[in-house]
């Protein structure tokens, strides 16, 4: 039986959450409507782990390093600065060798278009398509788009590369200048209404909060703080739940741990002097930040989207700041969606004000609808005149 979906590859990384997170919403969405088949690849794991220069000097995957270093232990300053320079300077070494391996891939696959969720590798990747369109036979219709799930680029042509034919979808008004500021084809950026983010998040808080917390072991008539540093579980959250035993807040906490199941275990062992839970990885983080009022977390692009989906006041920790996220603190700085701190005092003073402002009223809503928006995006691309390839 034939299949007459449109085929689209999809390439991500596990470095983090929100590219991971991206690939399986875009697939979720678009499979959803019967016009796609998805294909998901992590290229470091399943095309070319044998180009990782880092696991060659140290034994240790760059994916590993930059989740379990750098964001679990907190390493996001010069260690992580270092980190990045590494890991350019592996793909200039390797592009030539890259791009072949990605041609090869495509090949395999056929497919209409390659969606890239990912930063740096981009040049690789579309010089890789190219040289597949280039062999004919139908290939040359093949549509490349650069989802970025930042909310700008840290540096010039980090996401976009100049020179190469693609169509490059913004989330943020930030992304969106860069972008059509003439890296990407005249007419080729399109702008969403947010990051996108699963579907499971695009509810708003939960319709009953108090009958939800109560289904959690929570005070149903409590506000609630959800603190969440990714889904490696920092160490920063051991120093913050501490702080939060000696000065209660007056609220209850629910601490998401994900992987990290030492520090679950050990914040399990806590006799807390309010209502609190210890959750480890979860799949239903929508649910948890459906019922809570405050948002605590490093300001990861990804992270903060949900939780403003969700309709949560913010509430981000500077010291965790990767250079990708300054323009998350810039936005919360101007949009006044919630506050930002560095020591543990300003911490506690600030939580205290965005709980007092939950019990005067919501904060204000910031509608995401880009999951909405994707397929037409999607769809204009893939039936656009083919015209001529690399303008």
């Amino acid at each position: 039986m034939s299949d007459d979906r449109r085929h689209v590859v999809v390439i991500y990384t596990d470095a983090g959450g929100g590219h991971r997170m991206t690939a399986f919403a875009s697939k979720e969405i678009l499979e959803a409507t019967g016009l796609y088949r998805v294909t998901l690849i992590n290229p470091y794991k399943e095309l070319m782990p044998h180009l990782d220069l880092l696991l060659r000097l140290s034994g240790r995957r760059s994916e590993d390093i930059y989740n379990e270093t750098i964001l679990r232990d907190g390493r996001t300053g010069l260690y992580c600065l270092l980190y990045y320079v590494m890991v350019l300077i592996n793909f200039r070494l390797s592009a030539r060798e890259g791009r072949r391996t990605f041609a090869d891939y495509f090949e395999r696959q056929r497919p209409d278009m390659v969606i890239s969720v990912l930063p740096m590798l981009n040049r690789a990747i579309f010089d890789g398509l190219q040289d597949y369109r280039m062999r004919g036979g139908g290939r040359e219709t093949a549509r490349g788009v650069v989802l970025i799930t930042d909310w700008a680029e840290m540096g010039r042509h980090v996401w976009f590369p100049r020179g190469r034919d693609y169509d490059a979808i913004c989330g943020t008004e930030e992304a969106h200048r860069r972008a059509a500021s003439g890296a990407v084809p005249a007419g080729r950026v399109h702008r969403t209404q947010g990051l996108l983010l699963k579907p499971a998040f695009l509810a708003g808080p939960a319709a009953d909060k108090a009958a939800d917390r109560a289904a959690r072991g929570l005070a149903p008539d409590r506000p609630v703080v959800c603190v969440l540093y990714g889904g490696g579980g920092s160490w920063r959250m051991r120093d913050l739940a501490l702080s939060m035993k000696d000065t209660p807040p007056n609220g209850q906490v629910v601490f998401m741990c994900g992987h990290n199941d030492m520090l679950a275990a050990e914040l399990r062992a806590v006799d807390w002097p309010f209502p609190a839970r210890v959750v480890g990885f979860t799949d239903d983080v929508a649910g948890y930040l459906g019922m809570a009022d405050v948002f605590v977390g490093k300001p990861g692009p990804g992270s903060v989207s949900e939780a403003l989906a969700c309709g949560l006041s913010l509430l981000v920790d500077r010291t965790m700041a990767l250079p990708q996220e300054k323009p998350v603190l810039r936005w919360l700085k101007k949009s006044g969606a919630g506050r930002a701190f560095t020591s543990l005092a300003e911490f506690h003073r600030a939580l205290a004000g965005l709980l007092d402002r939950h019990r005067t009223g919501e904060p204000p809503a910031h509608p995401n609808t880009a999951a909405a928006e994707l397929p037409a995006i999607i769809a204009g691309i893939l039936d656009r005149d083919n015209g001529r390839h690399g303008e």
